[in-house]
């Protein structure tokens, strides 16, 4: 159980464009619904503000609701990672995978919880972030909720960002085709947890969510609760080889090429570019930290 400890406003995180005008619509859903309760709030439109220009003002929240997809959770994040405020997710993205997490059925149910708790405070799940320290930005830290990938997740991400949001988590799949011809293993070590890993990499991740690209199962033993995250690699040189094991690659399932182990912290030597909750987060070489209880999700 929890309850509000602090002053300050409940404040709603939304773009009108989430979700083709869906985060705005859930976004005046919930305002009126806090009106009617006499609770003091305040609407964040990241079209005309950017997150990070309230950063300070979502670190003084009573609570902050962030309704859109995995990258606005991202971007959110930031400010209240580490700290007691509770965070409140309603789905209008294209992708959702975070919010997937919750076992909510549906945005709508999601939306009631949210009122619920601001009526009333109640339960509250701490989950896990994920800690980056990249050495060239000068070690600053920045968090993750979902997955944090390089190599070919990677170079999907970047494709898919690319095309227009209208295709919502289809976005991920024409990524993925589109960046079939171009896929190379690139050198890559990872050291975590007793393993060592050195050699060419196809596609890699580190995950606390089970799914990317709007529900692609591909990490099955993630949880953001147990304190790690799950580590998979598909290694290999060529794409050749590995094609005949997609559809086990896009299940999670076992094959010939995949390494994987779940773990509390790593070291990352890559020379590419990374992405984590589809943002591009940064390049070469970084550190990877699981915080515990890093966020307190209204539950």
């Amino acid at each position: 159980m929890s309850s509000f400890v602090r002053a300050g406003k409940i404040r709603i995180i939304f773009h009108p464009a989430s979700g083709r005008g869906r985060g705005m619509l859930r976004a005046q859903q919930l305002a009126h619904a806090l009106g009617k309760l006499g609770l003091d709030h305040a609407l964040v439109d990241t079209s005309a503000t950017s997150v990070e220009q309230v950063g300070d003002q979502l670190r003084a929240s009573r609570a902050i609701i962030i309704i859109g997809g995995d990258g606005l959770i991202h971007h959110s994040i930031q400010h209240v990672a580490r700290t007691s405020i509770p965070v409140g997710v309603i789905p209008a993205g294209s992708g959702n995978d975070f919010w997937r997490m919750t076992g909510d059925a549906n945005a709508e149910e999601s939306l009631a919880k949210v009122i619920a708790f601001c009526k009333q405070p109640g339960a509250i799940t701490p989950i896990d972030v994920l800690e980056l320290r990249f050495d060239q930005a000068g070690r600053t830290r920045r968090y993750a909720l979902g997955a944090v990938s390089w190599g070919f997740e990677a170079t999907v991400n970047a494709k898919a960002n690319a095309l227009p949001r209208q295709l919502g988590a289809l976005r991920y799949i024409a990524g993925l085709i589109l960046s079939i011809p171009q896929l190379r293993g690139c050198p890559s070590e990872v050291r975590a947890d007793g393993l060592r890993f050195s050699g060419s990499v196809l596609a890699a991740s580190v995950a606390n969510i089970k799914s990317l690209g709007g529900g692609i199962g591909l990490f099955p033993h993630a949880d953001f609760t147990d304190g790690t995250a799950e580590l998979v690699i598909v290694r290999g040189p060529r794409i050749l080889r590995v094609l005949p094991y997609l559809a086990r690659i896009l299940t999670g399932a076992p094959h010939p090429w995949k390494v994987s182990a779940n773990l509390t912290q790593a070291r990352v030597e890559t020379s590419r570019h990374s992405y984590a909750d589809g943002e591009c987060v940064g390049d070469g070489p970084f550190d990877l930290s699981v915080i515990p209880a890093g966020i307190q999700l209204i539950s």
